[in-house]
């Protein structure tokens, strides 16, 4: 929701770098004043870099354009997918835990929700149009699923220098975005006040705070049990923007709801 609102004022661009380099100051500076160790830097900076990218960077970039044409309420039904992309990942790529039948009946499930999103247009785009929106947030939640994975792998790490870190690298890489699509990046015809309110709203709990909760929990319980956050992801963005921002609602996108928390919650049994 708070990403529709900046959307009436600011560029896809400028929301993904404004956010992370206010996160980025903030996580300094506190973590200056309780005088924090950045030692971990120069052995992960390869690993830093990338989570920067899978993390913050990218998704961000990505769910805030694909905004540009579909609801919130589609996006965080999306955006649900990262618990599921999370435990394939868990299963193949790293090991951390394996795959069962429950699992993967979950799994198809979910993308049987995600099949009748994907054909279920709501705006005034083409279905082309409206469907590769959707996919870019689909590659958002792959992202965010492949950062929670591959954070695990800095281990004995403060998570308050790891997250400071992680949004500067962010910041800089976003910056860089700016830089190469100017024109695109800095277009502003006007600016509202409840955009300025919701993007420093973002910056600051949505982002900072709310990266080190993220890493906190990935180090204490795994990056499974924080795929778990995810889960009623769908259904406060589908309200939210129901509620708030009086979008449209149709059975297609109830149904695929239904069937993502089901899917997620099928996922996770035992």
């Amino acid at each position: 929701m708070l990403i529709e609102i900046s959307l009436k004022s600011f560029t896809p661009h400028l929301i993904a770098f404004i956010r992370v380099t206010i996160a980025a100051l903030i996580l300094f500076i506190y973590s200056m004043i309780l005088n924090k160790s950045y030692s971990f830097i120069r052995e992960n900076f390869v690993l830093l870099f990338i989570l920067g990218l899978t993390g913050t960077s990218i998704p961000f970039y990505l769910i805030s354009w694909a905004q540009i044409t579909i609801n919130s309420g589609e996006t965080g039904i999306l955006i649900g997918f990262m618990p599921l992309f999370t435990i394939i990942g868990s299963h193949y790529l790293f090991k951390y835990e394996k795959l069962n039948t429950v699992k993967v009946f979950g799994f198809i499930l979910g993308f049987i929700g995600l099949f009748i999103l994907l054909i279920n247009n709501q705006s005034s785009e083409t279905l082309s149009g409206n469907i590769i929106a959707k996919i870019a947030v689909i590659l958002g939640a792959f992202f965010y699923a492949l950062n929670a994975l591959l954070v695990k792998k800095i281990n004995n790490v403060d998570v308050l220098a790891l997250s400071a870190t992680v949004m500067a690298f962010s910041a800089l890489q976003l910056f860089v975005l700016c830089i190469f699509t100017y024109e695109k990046a800095f277009f502003i015809e006007s600016i509202y006040i409840d955009s300025i309110i919701a993007l420093l709203f973002m910056s600051i709990f949505s982002t900072a705070i709310a990266t080190v909760i993220y890493y906190k929990i990935i180090h204490d319980y795994g990056p499974n049990f924080l795929s778990l956050v995810n889960y009623p992801i769908p259904v406060f963005a589908f309200f939210i923007g129901v509620i708030f921002l009086g979008e449209e609602i149709n059975i297609y996108t109830i149904l695929s709801l239904l069937l993502v928390i089901a899917a997620i919650y099928i996922s996770q049994k035992k």
